[in-house]
């Protein structure tokens, strides 16, 4: 759309360790022109040793819709089955980038990522 921004700003905190688990903070949110129109996230993304060749990864956060009650309102409603969908895709693409780690210094964009399974995987426990 036109005068609408699709700039988004992403910042990452340093990691932070608990116990076993590698924990880094984020904030993502849509940043220019209309930037106020979508949701802003922040989150946590966690990865945890889960056996010998296996690691758990997490996501855990909260995001803000836009437009305040009524935003809240349509979230309820629609927005947040977007909102889960996007976190599954985002969460399967890091996973990605961590079994795949040659292809991610080369994506330029997520499409040259390997597709997101379905969800969850029916092979994981």
């Amino acid at each position: 759309m036109l005068g609408m921004s699709r700039l988004v700003q992403v910042r990452v905190r340093d990691m932070v360790t608990q116990g076993d688990s590698a924990i880094w903070a984020m904030r993502w949110e849509v940043t220019g022109p209309g930037g106020a129109l979508f949701p802003a996230l922040d989150a946590d993304i966690k990865l945890t040793p889960a056996g010998e060749d296996a690691a758990t990864l997490a996501i855990s956060g909260v995001y803000r819709p836009p437009f305040g009650s009524l935003g809240a309102g349509l979230d309820r409603a629609i927005m947040h089955r977007v909102a889960q969908a996007t976190i599954r895709a985002f969460t399967h693409h890091i996973g990605a980038a961590i079994a795949h780690p040659a292809a991610a210094p080369e994506a330029g964009h997520t499409r040259m990522l390997p597709e997101p399974g379905p969800w969850p995987d029916p092979a994981t426990p």
